[in-house]
This record gives C-alpha cells, structure tokens and sequence, in this order.
C-alpha cells in the first residue's frame, strides 16, 4: 500500500520546470566556443545570464550579454546580440548542443532564434539592464 501511495505522490507532484525543462546556452564569438551564459537556467546558479553576481548574469563582465561596453553586449560590436548588423551574433544550443537559433535583435536573420525568452531579451534590452531580477521573474519564471 505505502508503494502505492508513494508511486501516486511521485506521479502528481511534479518537478519545478526549470529542473525538468531542457536548458538553453549561449555562445559567442566567431566560431561560437566562448561561453556566455545560460538562457533558461535559475538566477542562483552562477553559470545564469540571469545570476547578477556571477559571471554571465553582471553588467560588469567582460562576457556578459549585459554589460553594454563589452563584447557581447555592445550596440557595435560584430559579437553582439544588440547590434543589427553584427556578423557574428551570439547562438543559442540546447543540453544536447542543438542549434535553436541566434541571439540577434536583426529580424531579418533567418536563423534568429524564436524562442519566447529571446525574443524578449532583443525587445527589451534597456529595461532589463535595469533591473535584470525583476525581468527574470518576468521571463523565465513565469513562462518557461
């Protein structure tokens, strides 16, 4: 009977999603081997682009998407996702390296990636960087 019970618990009480939910990466660069951060992962793993002391979710870090000085988060760099014309914008892989896409805001590229969490980041850069906690709770927590 106690198997029973447990096996309906198990069956009924899902894990939060993010645990359950594949991951999304990003990675810069021109042949896309610099790591940038994780797209869809919780804002207390340091690896987050959403973790605001780590070093993919500061404004402050070289490798951040934030940091609006540096590579990947200049309106001029060819590494950005926030410049229009960049040659080479930051890609988005899954946990099993599947291309889902480019981080770009250029609406033009084929290739960018649709996911909602994207798209959101290529619309709303200056708001985020304002309060990147609050967008979190925004984005991933409430949709993905």
């Amino acid at each position: 009977m106690k198997l029973i019970v447990v096996s309906l618990m198990l069956f009924f009480v899902a894990p939060p999603k993010q645990y359950h939910e594949e991951q999304l990466h990003i990675y810069g660069g021109k042949n896309h081997d610099q790591y940038l951060g994780c797209l869809t992962c919780s804002n207390d793993q340091l690896k987050s682009i959403w973790c605001t002391f780590g070093d993919y979710g500061s404004r402050h870090m070289p490798n951040a998407i934030w940091n609006e000085l540096g590579k990947y988060g200049s309106t001029n760099s060819q590494y950005s996702p926030f410049n229009n014309k960049a040659k080479y914008p930051p890609i988005i892989l899954d946990d099993h390296k599947k291309v889902r896409g480019y981080l770009t805001i250029n609406k033009n590229n084929q290739q960018r990636c649709k996911n909602y969490i994207a798209e959101q980041i290529c619309g709303s850069i200056d708001q985020i960087r304002e309060d990147i906690t609050a967008w979190y709770d925004w984005f991933v927590v409430r949709y993905y």
